[in-house]
C-alpha cells in the first residue's frame, strides 16, 4: 500500500460501515486489561454526523463487564478493498426509550423476546479516532477535533 493520502469525510466513512454490518468489537478485559474481540452487528445504524455506532448485546456476556470496567473500546470493518478501524469510548444504554429508537426487527433472530429479552443492553460507540484504507487511499478523522 502506498501512503497516498485521500480526504473523505466522517459522512462518507460512516456511510461506508454502514453498509458492513458486522464489525469486530474489542475491547479490554480481565483485571490484566487484555484484548478481547467478538464480532457485532452494527444494524445499519451509524450516525454520519460523527461516525457513532450503536450495537445490541445482553448484559449476561463478558462485553458488558469489559464496558462497565474500561468503556475504551476499538471496533475494525472490511470489506473487500476497503478497512476501518475506530478508537472509541462506549456507554452502556438500558432505556428502552433509546433502544426502541435504534431497534431493527432482523436483531430477532438474536434477541428472540426482542427488546423484552432479559439483560438487553445498548452499546454506543462514541468514536475518537478512525483511520481508513482503501486501495492505495488512506485517512485518518478525528470526530469533534
Amino acid at each position: 500500500m502506498s501512503d497516498a493520502k485521500s480526504s473523505r469525510s466522517i459522512a462518507d466513512i460512516a456511510e461506508r460501515f454502514k453498509s458492513i454490518d458486522v464489525c469486530m468489537l474489542v475491547t479490554k478485559t480481565g483485571p490484566d486489561a487484555a484484548i478481547a474481540a467478538r464480532p457485532m452487528s452494527n444494524n445499519g445504524d451509524v450516525s454520519k454526523g460523527d461516525g457513532t455506532t450503536f450495537h445490541f448485546a445482553t448484559d449476561d456476556g463478558r462485553i458488558d463487564d469489559d464496558l462497565k470496567r474500561s468503556p475504551q473500546c476499538g471496533a475494525t470493518y472490511s470489506h473487500g478493498e476497503f478497512y476501518g478501524s475506530v478508537q472509541g469510548v462506549a456507554k452502556l444504554i438500558r432505556d428502552r426509550n433509546v433502544m426502541e429508537e435504534h431497534w431493527v426487527d432482523e436483531l430477532e433472530k438474536w434477541f428472540e423476546n426482542g427488546l423484552d429479552t432479559d439483560g438487553l443492553v445498548l452499546i454506543e460507540v462514541n468514536p475518537q479516532r478512525i483511520a481508513w484504507w482503501e486501495g492505495r487511499e488512506q485517512g485518518e478523522l478525528t470526530p469533534g477535533g
